[in-house]
């Protein structure tokens, strides 16, 4: 049973998050949503998911801006689908639980993360090449020092 809600949870954020993808607009406020609550999240044991999260965001920006494009057709759905995992004030732990409400993020935020390893380290170095060869001085970066 639990297994089936399971299933049916990630079925339904990878449903909204392909349908986020259509709708750039709404898909920039909850990006902004997400990095509101991460800069609210003052817990210290969360400082690499919080990065983590933060290269994440600052991924999909690229990625819908059209600045990225090197990327796999499944990664924007499962980052995004993490993210609203994270926006989600209600998920399998509750995130006003104190100590205990951001276990179940960390753990989503982290699985995304690893599986996509070898393409947040192509991103990363895009990124990196990005503001190396940026003429004009202004950052392109929408998440704060990665």
């Amino acid at each position: 049973m639990k297994t089936n809600r399971s299933e049916n949870r990630i079925k339904a954020l990878t449903q909204r998050a392909e349908k986020l993808l259509k709708q750039p607009k709404a898909l920039v406020k909850e990006l902004h949503s997400a990095q509101d609550k991460l800069a609210r999240t003052q817990n210290h044991r969360l400082t690499e998911i919080k990065e983590q999260l933060a290269v994440l965001i600052a991924w999909t920006h690229d990625i819908l801006s059209g600045a990225y494009k090197d990327y796999e057709t499944k990664t924007p759905v499962m980052i995004i689908a993490g993210i609203l995992y994270f926006l989600m004030p209600l998920d399998s732990i509750p995130d006003f639980l104190l100590g205990w409400g951001y276990i179940d993020d960390v753990a989503v935020i982290s699985f995304i993360y690893r599986q996509l390893r070898t393409e947040v380290e192509h991103y990363l170095s895009w990124r990196q090449r990005q503001k190396e060869t940026n003429e004009d001085g202004q950052s392109t970066d929408h998440s704060g020092d990665l």
